[in-house]
């Protein structure tokens, strides 16, 4: 059995379980907030000298800051910021510098604050713990504000808050699920422009808006197995860089003179752990049929299957049940080997018997 059975195995299995101290924690959060706090009127002080100060900068033209405000003395902070359609990278920049210089009181450090830069459709947004130096923030700002093209957006999130953990993701998006080719020709010439920004978790996708869930777009990331249920298989963190040709090339397939519209989400996984595989999740609209679907694995599989990589194919059965983690699924791991005993929808086997190798 391929390695890549047991991990999707227990990626999945993790995500509900994970999912449960997640929703306690928001449940029970609501109530940690307070409308006012008893600084609210230093706290609106701040944010009016805060607002004052950016909006001040060359390119800027609205800032608003606003602190929410936690029992005790913790609180979290946000910046929103609109640049100019044509202000520059060194702009972008002096609002994260002049933000992250901001002389608030000492107890306030440690504590979060999130900065969302927008200019034209693009966005630029960095978490960090206030009282450090945002030299990183302040370049992945240049470097987001260089990346403008024509007919794109670029939304690039820096995250971590601490300065050894930050991670920069980057979505290029463009056109929509059919006209991949605009986005895979974005994220070409980026390659091309930009090779010292290879370093960064690129992800490419058709526009989509921000409020809605996963499924309501098409895109290709790089993908990391969580921290397992056992402690013999080890974490693995998505490898930094650009996407192949190869795998941009079967995004755009994806999405393009297929029989049946749908969203697909396309995982890159890496070595050394697993070698090159890939998890190809295919969302068709409510009504899909069984006919449907084996028109989409006549199609599909053998695709994939001459690609060389294991591949974990599975179309999402909007029909099935409530929580699709429990299955059954339209599920085949092409050149690999799923877990024994997991839930497979009948109409796969003949795939299952046909491409999976174990």
């Amino acid at each position: 059995m391929t390695p890549i059975a047991g991990k999707i195995n227990v990626m999945r299995s993790a995500v509900p379980t994970l999912m449960l101290p997640l929703a306690a924690v928001l449940l029970t959060g609501c109530g940690y907030f307070f409308d006012q706090g008893r600084d609210q009127a230093e706290h609106d002080s701040w944010s009016r000298r805060i607002e004052t100060a950016i909006r001040a900068l060359p390119g800027v033209t609205d800032a608003s800051h606003r602190f929410d405000h936690y029992k005790g003395r913790h609180f979290t902070a946000e910046l929103d910021v609109r640049l100019r359609d044509d202000a520059t990278g060194a702009e972008a920049a002096s609002v994260v510098n002049v933000m992250g210089a901001q002389q608030l009181p000492r107890r306030f450090h440690g504590d979060p604050i999130t900065v969302t830069i927008n200019r034209m459709a693009d966005s630029y947004s960095a978490y960090w713990m206030f009282g450090r130096d945002v030299s990183p923030e302040a370049n992945a700002a240049i470097n987001w504000a260089r990346l403008w093209a024509a007919g794109t957006e670029v939304h690039w999130d820096s995250s971590g808050g601490f300065a050894d953990r930050i991670v920069n993701t980057v979505d290029v998006r463009a056109g929509s699920e059919r006209e991949p080719h605009l986005a895979v020709a974005a994220m070409r010439r980026i390659i091309r422009d930009f090779p010292e920004l290879a370093s960064n978790q690129w992800v490419v996708s058709t526009v989509h808006g921000r409020e809605h869930e996963y499924t309501n777009h098409s895109e290709r990331r790089p993908g990391s197995y969580p921290w397992p249920l056992d402690r013999n298989t080890l974490h693995q963190t998505p490898t930094p860089r650009f996407p192949s040709n190869d795998e941009l090339d079967l995004w755009q397939w994806f999405l393009t003179d297929q029989p049946i519209p749908f969203f697909v989400r396309m995982t890159v996984y890496d070595p050394p752990l697993e070698g090159h595989t890939l998890g190809v999740t295919v969302f068709p609209p409510l009504g899909f049929t069984p006919a449907e679907t084996t028109q989409l694995a006549d199609l599909h599989l053998p695709h994939l299957a001459a690609t060389g990589a294991v591949v974990d194919y599975t179309i999402h059965t909007p029909n099935g049940p409530s929580y699709y983690h429990e299955g059954p699924f339209f599920e085949v791991v092409v050149g690999g080997c799923q877990t024994p005993g997991h839930n497979v929808l009948l109409e796969a086997q003949p795939y299952v018997r046909q491409y999976e190798h174990c």
